[in-house]
């Protein structure tokens, strides 16, 4: 962690040159999407098959046993289930928990782990040792007092979800509301790498005070991802560029890199939200200087010889999107996101049914 705070204040510096924007469009979840009007003669029968079609989708809920697909070869279901177990009693103080066996164990309290699956937990709740089914907990602060800041936790990742997205999006659509919402208001803060507790430096408190580097911007992303049911993970990769963090999706069966970094850092009085580094393919961000070390971050603290191939993104689909192009609304009923280009075109982009 020391390496990366330390190559991520390198990047801060490339950042401050580079010039990056920060977005300010409306939110995502409301108002950025047109829809046909139709004229229908007042009656009780068609009002009713009206009120019938157009009912409001239900709002989202908090998901507390967030779950992803891309770490199937590496997590068995037996540690799923154990690190759920985990999470329920964490939620409800309790000091043990159901545990398959003592590597899954060590799995499921590791801080790194709780920190992307479980954000308050992290550094504040840790196993207290393993015994014939059964893992133990400690709290490393007053469980009344910890059960607090969960619920707060949880009413504000309810909140912003829900401000962000609906909960009949398709992935893409969850995707590119959660990526809007993170990018219009969080902000990057290398000042929060001098933080020594994990309000001050973590998953946690990017989600919470709405600002950090790198890994933190990362993290939340992937954590609010996970929540709507998007395949995603945290993504680190060094090269000429230095250190950096990023988040890693799978939409429509095909894997891309979204780097929230770029878009969040700075301060752009015109609020575009600049698309050049959503929904790349691996190609581009090696031509970004990330070229060296990739590392997948939900696995690599505690499993070294995963296999980087499973991470495939090699579609091109979003390429014409990479040319600094803005994002300015999204029409779920006909699949297009609405872009200006830097001539000041304005153009329709179809994302198709994903």
């Amino acid at each position: 962690m020391l390496k990366r705070r330390i190559m991520c204040v390198l990047l801060a510096g490339v950042l401050m040159v580079s010039g990056c924007s920060t977005a300010d469009i409306g939110d995502a979840g409301s108002g950025s999407e047109t829809t046909a009007e139709t004229t229908v003669p007042e009656t009780s029968e068609t009002t009713a098959e009206i009120t019938e079609t157009t009912k409001a989708p239900e709002p989202l809920e908090f998901n507390p046993h967030v779950h992803t697909d891309l770490l199937s070869e590496y997590v068995t279901e037996d540690m799923w289930t154990s690190l759920y177990n985990c999470i329920d009693a964490v939620r409800a103080g309790e000091d043990t928990f159901d545990c398959s066996d003592e590597d899954a164990f060590k799995w499921c309290t590791d801080d790194t782990i709780l920190g992307s699956f479980l954000p308050p937990a992290c550094t504040l709740v840790g196993g207290d040792g393993y015994e014939d089914g059964t893992g133990r907990l400690k709290y490393k602060m007053d469980k009344d007092k910890y059960l607090e800041r969960e619920k707060v936790f949880e009413d504000e990742v309810v909140r912003m979800l829900n401000e962000a997205v609906r909960s009949d999006y398709s992935d893409f659509e969850k995707l590119m509301g959660i990526y809007a919402y993170v990018c219009r208001n969080f902000q990057y803060d290398y000042s929060s790498i001098d933080g020594n507790t994990v309000d001050e430096f973590s998953t946690y408190a990017c989600l919470m005070t709405k600002q950090g580097i790198c890994c933190e911007i990362a993290g939340a992303l992937s954590y609010l991802l996970l929540q709507c049911g998007v395949e995603a993970t945290e993504f680190g990769g060094e090269g000429s560029a230095g250190y950096h963090d990023w988040t890693y999706v799978v939409i429509g069966g095909e894997g891309y890199h979204v780097d929230a970094t770029w878009a969040v850092y700075g301060g752009d009085p015109y609020g575009v939200l600049n698309l050049k580094y959503f929904m790349q393919t691996e190609a581009e961000r090696v031509s970004d200087g990330f070229e060296e070390k990739l590392e997948v971050d939900h696995v690599w603290p505690w499993k070294r010889d995963y296999d980087l191939g499973r991470f495939k993104a090699t579609d091109e689909k979003f390429k014409p999107l990479h040319d600094w192009v803005t994002f300015q609304g999204m029409d779920t009923e006909r699949n297009v996101i609405f872009c200006t280009d830097t001539d000041g075109n304005h153009f329709e982009f179809s994302y198709g049914d994903i």
